[in-house]
């Protein structure tokens, strides 16, 4: 493991050789000091104190090596402080509650990703982009009391509804920007099809717009300007 600021941020690049989760100092004071401010009034061990302190305050940006093939749970839970993950392009699985209770507000699950597991990702409530391979198998509450659930209908299987919200030619658009590394090329063409430029400010069912999967997309490689660029140069004939 390996720390760098990045942006004014504490980056943290996890390889999976180090176990971030210690199941006695959790059970101390799980249910006492989960949701409280003040850590220091807490009748719980110092070495209790610290762990929690570390976990909720250190963690911000964690970007997984490509040769973690699975997060352990309760991994990353309580890590409030953590709004970004990249995740392995050789990831399989997430196991229960790996980041639980943190503060992601973007989730894009690799095509690898076989298994996410029991409230993986629950409690992120800001949580408004998850995106996710329709072959990956989600267990029960994968995102509970995320605001992307707020657009749920509330029939049918929620995890279907996930996979599947930016289904139909419409949603076009958001697909190719929120796919696994999106090439200018694929957005261009389906620009072109969706009518042009204006397509990206168009939100879909849920009030994303294909810059903001672009955007919160760590594995697109493409600047919304650039696809713009050669948008407008291929309008003119300069591609």
């Amino acid at each position: 493991m390996r720390v760098a600021t990045v942006d004014g941020l504490v980056t943290l690049f996890y390889d999976g050789s180090k176990k971030l989760y210690n199941d006695e100092l959790d059970w101390e004071c799980f249910t006492i000091a989960a949701d409280a401010g003040d850590l220091e009034s807490l009748d719980i061990s110092d070495e209790c104190k610290r762990y929690w302190k570390e976990r909720q305050t250190w963690q911000q940006r964690v970007i997984f090596a490509d040769t973690v093939i699975r997060i352990e749970g309760s991994a990353f839970i309580h890590c409030r402080s953590l709004i970004f993950i990249k995740l392995s392009i050789n990831l399989e699985i997430i196991n229960v509650l790996a980041f639980g209770h943190c503060n992601l507000t973007s989730v894009f699950i690799p095509p690898r990703c076989r298994e996410v597991g029991l409230l993986a990702f629950t409690r992120n409530t800001n949580l408004t982009i998850f995106s996710v391979p329709n072959d990956t198998e989600l267990s029960s509450n994968v995102i509970n009391d995320a605001k992307l659930l707020e657009r749920f209908p509330g029939h049918g299987s929620m995890n279907t509804w996930m996979k599947n919200i930016n289904i139909g030619p419409e949603f076009a658009l958001h697909r190719v920007c929120a796919s696994f590394e999106p090439t200018v090329e694929m957005l261009v063409d389906t620009m072109e099809e969706r009518g042009g430029i204006k397509a990206f400010q168009v939100e879909n069912s849920i009030g994303v717009t294909p810059s903001q999967y672009l955007k919160e997309n760590p594995y697109a490689y493409v600047s919304e300007k650039e696809v713009i660029e050669k948008y407008v140069l291929q309008m003119m004939g300069e591609r």
